[in-house]
C-alpha cells in the first residue's frame, strides 16, 4: 500500500535520541489526540484498511472513538494509540507518523498538528519552572507548543504542537517521556479511562446524558431516565436554548466552584448564562439552569457535566 511507506527513514530518527532512556520503562505506551471529525474518514480508510494496515506496520492498537464521543468544547474525535511491544514508545510513534501524514496529505490539513490529551495533573511537569520544560522541548524538537487553559471540572488539557511531522513526534516522545516520568502509571491509567463525552447523544459537542437523555425536535423537553452512574443527577432539557440539570445538593459546589469560580468559568468559555438554584429547606436536589444559543449552551452542559464528574473520583 503505496500511501503507508515512509519516504525515508529520518521520520523515526529524530525521536530516538529521546526515547533510548525510556525504553522498556513502561508495560504499555499509550497516547490520545485530536482528529477532526472531517478527516476520521480517510484516516479509517474504506473498510478499514488504512487504520488495519497503520496497525499492522506498527505493531499498535489504534481506536477512533464513535461519532458522538468528542473531546469537550469541540467536535474532534479521539484517536487512541497503544502498544504493548517491546519498544512500545516507538512503535505508538511509528502509527502517529503514518496518520499524521495521512492527515497532512488532505487538502485542507496541510499543515495540521497533533493536539495530545494530556492528564492536568501532568502539565505542569511539561510546562516546567518558569516555562523552561515547554521552552527546551520547543528548541530540541523545533516545533511550537501551547498547552490549553483548564476547563471547569475536567481532568485533561490538551498539548497543542505544530510543526513538520518529524517536529511533532519528537515533542510528542519528549512530552510522553515527562508525562510517564512525572505520573508513573498514573498516566496510562488515566487515559485508558477517559473516552470524551457525548457517547449517547446524536448530536456532537454535548456531553453524555445523565440519565439517559435523547435529543428532541426543536423547543421539545425530554423526560430524564434512570441516571447511569450512581449519584450523578437527572436531566431535562430544551435542546435548542435551555438545559436544566437537576443536581443533588451535596454536589452542586462542583459546580458553582470556591467562591464561584467554576460556574464563573464555565460562562466565560461557553458564552452562556449558567444560574444555580438557592437551597430550599427540606429539598435535596438544586436545578442548574443554561441557557444561551444552542451551541453554547451544548458547551456549557459538557463542563458541567465535566465537573459532576470530577465530583465522583
Amino acid at each position: 500500500m503505496a500511501l503507508l511507506k515512509r519516504k525515508n527513514m529520518e521520520s523515526t530518527e529524530p525521536v530516538d535520541q529521546a526515547r533510548a532512556k525510556r525504553q522498556n520503562m513502561v508495560d504499555e505506551a499509550v497516547i490520545k489526540f485530536c482528529v477532526p471529525s472531517s478527516v476520521v474518514g480517510s484516516v479509517i480508510g474504506k473498510g478499514g484498511e488504512y487504520v488495519n494496515e497503520c496497525m499492522r506496520q506498527s505493531q499498535t492498537r489504534i481506536h477512533l472513538s464513535k461519532q458522538q464521543e468528542v473531546f469537550p468544547g469541540n467536535n474532534d474525535r479521539i484517536c487512541t494509540i497503544s502498544a504493548t511491544t517491546s519498544d512500545g514508545v516507538q512503535s505508538v510513534l511509528t502509527a502517529l507518523h503514518l496518520i499524521l501524514t495521512k492527515i497532512r496529505s488532505e487538502d485542507t490539513f496541510g499543515d495540521y498538528g497533533v493536539r495530545l490529551i494530556s492528564p492536568s495533573k501532568g502539565c505542569g511537569a511539561v510546562i516546567g519552572k518558569g516555562g523552561n520544560k515547554i521552552k527546551s522541548i520547543t528548541e530540541e524538537s523545533g516545533c511550537k507548543m501551547k498547552v490549553s487553559e483548564q476547563a471547569a471540572g475536567l481532568r485533561f488539557r490538551l498539548l497543542s504542537i505544530t510543526g513538520t511531522v518529524d517536529e511533532q513526534l519528537k515533542a510528542v516522545a519528549l512530552c510522553l517521556e515527562i508525562l510517564v516520568d512525572s505520573l508513573q502509571d498514573e498516566y496510562a491509567s488515566q487515559l485508558r479511562d477517559f473516552h470524551g463525552v457525548g457517547a449517547s447523544m446524536a448530536q456532537p459537542g454535548m456531553a453524555p446524558p445523565l440519565g439517559g437523555l435523547r435529543p428532541a425536535g426543536r423547543e421539545a423537553v425530554v423526560a430524564a431516565q434512570p441516571t447511569q452512574l450512581p449519584g450523578l443527577p437527572q436531566v431535562t432539557a430544551t435542546m435548542v436554548t435551555t438545559c436544566v440539570v437537576r443536581v443533588p445538593d451535596e454536589m452542586v459546589g462542583s459546580v458553582i466552584g470556591r467562591g464561584g469560580n467554576v460556574v464563573q468559568n464555565i460562562m466565560k468559555q461557553s458564552g452562556s448564562l449558567v444560574k444555580v438554584s438557592d437551597k430550599q429547606d427540606g429539598d435535596p436536589v438544586r436545578t442548574v439552569t443554561i441557557t444561551g444559543a444552542e451551541a453554547n449552551v451544548r458547551n456549557a452542559f459538557n463542563l458541567v457535566y465535566a465537573a459532576l464528574q470530577g465530583a465522583q473520583l
